[in-house]
């Protein structure tokens, strides 16, 4: 198979221009990408086609909303170099922990000694670790940040009313907690007070390396280094949490920059 057939593709949210990943989810598989130095190219989805696109993809949603319905978002991956089926040529893979999994089962090599994603059995605990990191994030730092997403310009009003949608709010206007103010300052000091005693607390080689093991990293750093992305993308206080706790997570967050490349 030659090298253009042999590249995945993975679909990521497009931000406004310029266009750059933020995403947390879409931003845990590219870091697995690049771990696992697997060729992919992105095609970059705008926010309100993020639906149609998977649909189009048929690759079926592996969340729903609170009301039961689909959640249909990014990431996908397509790998044009497996099968699931004797019928589909390729795999579709839509879910950013999936993702990984198959990278580790069908990409990863132990080139000049670069660790695994996931250390022998491991997997499960994984599943039980990404859930608990987003719903950490979710509660206390995506309510912070999410007003200030990078969204598009030209579909910024569109984008905001589909979103107030999902998160069942009158108004985007809704969403704000002012900068300065006293709620966002009892926000953000609730935020620093669960990553302490929710994750910083996991971090018990902290000097031997910046990574939940030390100095040997794993998807588990990844699904941190995906939440970390987003805040730096939206958060307005992302220098203020880069010293939270010692400057533990600034360090895994610069620790990652060496998979941080986006193809």
């Amino acid at each position: 198979m030659d090298a253009q057939k042999s590249t995945l593709t993975f679909y990521d949210i497009a931000s406004g221009p310029p266009v750059h990943p933020f995403a947390p989810n879409p931003w845990k598989a590219r870091y697995a990408l690049n771990f696992t130095n697997t060729p992919y190219r992105t095609t970059w989805v705008p926010f309100l086609e993020v639906g149609a696109t998977r649909k189009k993809l048929g690759v079926p949603a592996s969340r729903k909303h609170p009301d039961g319905t689909d959640f249909l978002t990014l990431p996908i991956l397509y790998d044009p170099t497996t099968s699931s089926s004797t019928q589909q040529e390729g795999t579709f893979v839509g879910d950013s922990l999936d993702i990984a999994i198959h990278l580790h089962n069908k990409h990863y090599t132990p080139d000049g000694g670069r660790p695994p994603l996931f250390p022998p059995n491991s997997i499960a605990l994984h599943r039980a670790f990404n859930a608990h990191v987003d719903a950490l994030f979710s509660i206390n730092g995506a309510q912070i940040a999410g007003y200030y997403m990078p969204l598009d310009p030209a579909t910024a009003d569109a984008s905001r009313a589909e979103f107030a949608r999902r998160v069942g709010v009158a108004r985007w206007e809704d969403l704000e907690i002012p900068l300065g103010s006293e709620e966002r300052k009892t926000k953000l000091a609730a935020f620093e007070a669960a990553l302490g005693s929710g994750l910083a607390v996991w971090f018990v080689r902290r000097d031997e390396g910046p990574f939940l093991e030390g100095k040997t990293p794993m998807y588990a750093d990844l699904i941190i280094g995906g939440w970390l992305q987003m805040m730096r993308n939206c958060l307005p206080e992302w220098e203020e949490l880069k010293g939270w706790h010692g400057g533990l997570f600034g360090r895994l967050h610069d620790a990652l920059e060496e998979w941080a490349e986006v193809s």
